[in-house]
């Protein structure tokens, strides 16, 4: 059943598999591309929801817990045995109704926008090398998305040591201050080099056109990024809608 599949994609990202479970689920994710599409398009939503609705999928949460009180509580005063977990289901599927009316309702009838996409890999680059104490300052701040303040500790340091990693995470935060063409400079070099980032660092420049409202740009630019990079189906998505 479709609802099964939701409260898989739900526990997944909210830790509650077993060690078992979560090996089984993101197996199919690499032997199933129906099933990965669906994934990031659930992922993506409400991370989205998440971002623009918080305070409104708090709400809708709270009310389904009371409800959830209610109902066993009624249950329990007829004398019937306790449902939780076929309420747990059912909130599952509730919580993945008003994502799915969501993503029809901002995502496939709009014109797709930054904000759905920003979503951004945590900064690890200073568990991999030497670091001067400013790269780490750069690294907590960017995970902070205190952007400006990551800018001020990026350019305290000389070219020569900040990694190809560092320059992506680099041109990232200028990006998230609109220093488009700063930012952009930095992705094309990554791009264009032998770099283990050239797939990131075009998702990175559609990013850039996407939020400047460069939409031909844009859907050329994510138009070259190769059917195996991480961000492909994100892509994929915004093309349609271009």
């Amino acid at each position: 059943m479709k609802e099964d599949m939701y409260i898989a994609f739900e526990n997944y990202l909210q830790n509650e598999m077993t060690v078992e479970e979560q090996n089984n689920f993101e197996s199919q994710l690499q032997n199933d591309a129906d099933f990965k599409e669906k994934f990031e398009l659930y992922k993506q939503t409400a991370q989205f929801l998440e971002t623009k609705f918080s305070k409104e999928t708090e709400v809708f949460k709270s009310n389904l817990k009371s409800i959830s009180k209610e109902y066993v509580s009624k249950e329990v005063n007829l004398g019937k045995p306790k449902v939780i977990p076929l309420f747990s289901k059912w909130y599952a599927v509730a919580a993945t109704v008003v994502i799915f009316i969501s993503v029809w309702f901002f995502m496939q009838n709009s014109t797709p926008e930054y904000g759905n996409y920003n979503q951004h890999e945590k900064a690890h680059f200073t568990e991999r090398s030497e670091v001067n104490e400013n790269l780490k300052l750069a690294q907590e701040a960017f995970n902070a998305k205190e952007y400006e303040k990551a800018l001020g500790f990026f350019e305290s340091i000389s070219k020569e040591n900040l990694s190809e990693e560092g320059n992506l995470f680099y041109a990232i935060s200028l990006l998230e201050t609109n220093q488009y063409e700063k930012s952009e400079a930095i992705l094309e070099n990554l791009k264009d080099g032998n770099s283990v980032y050239k797939e990131k660092a075009i998702w990175y420049l559609g990013l850039s056109k996407l939020k400047q409202k460069k939409y031909e740009e844009c859907k050329t630019i994510l138009e070259t990024l190769s059917n195996n990079a991480e961000d492909y189906d994100k892509a994929q998505q915004i093309i349609k809608k271009l």
